[in-house]
């Protein structure tokens, strides 16, 4: 018996009438009607854990006028749950007529909405302090952005998080500072403090702490799971000792032919130079301002940008070109105009809030975070 009939055989107990829709709907695998209601059902096995990439694709059909016209409800269904930021996307997303379940065992549990006593807080999965470096490969490839929501992503998940401020340009110290005369200010001995409210009303929530290297030695022994450095452009001017524990360092490039053109020889001395320093590291050539509707274009630089970085990545095992098919940060204006807060004199804001019902920066992060935690798992 094949899941999607397992799946239909529980509904049917539940008191469904349930349909296999034809091979031309390919959307979604059954139909429910009870009481007037018309549910689309996709149901999916996979070899791991669903993650937001996965679920989007099913809240794309969600937000259709072919569902909004024929059916009341989408639900997705899996045999094998969901990562933690699956749950953190949906629940800061606020979707309405959309749930999400896993049958094991031959038992439904529903993930979101929670059932009543089983939800539970948003929360990562490093069990020790994890070290992440952002570099650059080329001005404006978006390096302080990423760090900046990423570490964002990580809070929503329900991390405290450090983000240190390596760049001489002190640009994150600017785009979090509160405004002139509050406390807690660009200036302050204790560093610039951002509070992510949680993605649960009875969850308390977590902070961003925007450190400077000469802030940092004070605050060094607070319990934040996740420190993120905008690391300087200067390869040579970042601090040896943060250099030596990083986890993780991420490379944000963009895919465009000057992009590669000028970035692909700069991620390779950046992935020697980090590799001088760490042998640990594992090492991330990411693609920023993706254009997933450029397919013919994207599939000609990937295949360029690939073929230039695979004589390195074939010497360092701990070294990879991230696809675009496990993580990516897509082209936003979001994210493009992030800091007008700056210029308007208003309170610092993330780019994460919603437009047109969705938010592709907030789902993009958290399915970079979550790569960063399970991407061996995830490959």
């Amino acid at each position: 018996m094949s899941f999607v009939d397992v799946v239909a055989g529980i509904f049917e107990q539940q008191g469904y009438y349930v349909t296999y829709p034809g091979k031309h709907e390919s959307r979604f695998a059954l139909e429910l009607h009870r009481l007037g209601r018309r549910i689309a059902v996709q149901v999916k096995e996979y070899q791991t854990r669903c993650n937001v990439n996965q679920v989007e694709k099913v809240i794309d059909f969600l937000e259709s006028k072919e569902r909004q016209q024929r059916y009341s409800e989408v639900w997705l269904i899996t045999n094998q749950g969901y990562y933690d930021s699956v749950s953190t996307y949906v629940q800061a997303s606020e979707l309405t007529h959309f749930r999400l379940g896993t049958v094991a065992g031959g038992k439904l549990s529903w993930v979101y909405p929670a059932e009543p006593g089983g939800g539970e807080a948003a929360s990562g999965e490093f069990e020790q302090r994890k070290y992440i470096g952002v570099f650059t490969s080329k001005g404006g490839v978006g390096k302080t952005t990423v760090a900046a929501h990423l570490a964002g992503a990580f809070a929503l998940m329900g991390h405290e998080v450090i983000l240190l401020d390596l760049d001489p340009d002190r640009n994150l110290q600017k785009l979090f500072a509160t405004r002139p005369g509050d406390p807690g200010g660009a200036n302050s001995s204790e560093g610039v403090s951002f509070f992510v409210p949680p993605v649960q009303r009875d969850q308390p929530g977590s902070t961003i702490t925007v450190l400077t290297p000469d802030q940092w030695p004070q605050r060094d022994d607070r319990g934040a799971k996740v420190v993120i450095c905008d690391c300087s452009p200067v390869l040579a001017e970042n601090p040896w000792s943060l250099v030596e524990r990083f986890d993780y360092c991420l490379i944000p490039t963009l895919l465009t032919p000057l992009g590669i053109a000028k970035n692909a020889d700069v991620i390779l001395r950046t992935f020697q130079h980090v590799r001088e320093i760490n042998a640990r590291a594992e090492m991330f050539a990411l693609i920023n301002g993706y254009l997933p509707a450029e397919e013919e274009r994207n599939d000609l630089f990937l295949t360029h940008l690939r073929k230039h970085l695979a004589p390195y990545l074939k010497t360092d095992d701990k070294c990879k070109f991230v696809h675009p098919r496990y993580a990516h940060i897509r082209h936003s204006l979001s994210l493009l105009y992030w800091g007008e807060h700056i210029v308007k004199k208003t309170r610092p804001q993330l780019a994460f809030q919603k437009v047109g019902g969705r938010s592709y920066p907030l789902a993009d992060f958290l399915n970079l975070a979550k790569y960063l935690e399970r991407h061996t798992e995830i490959e």
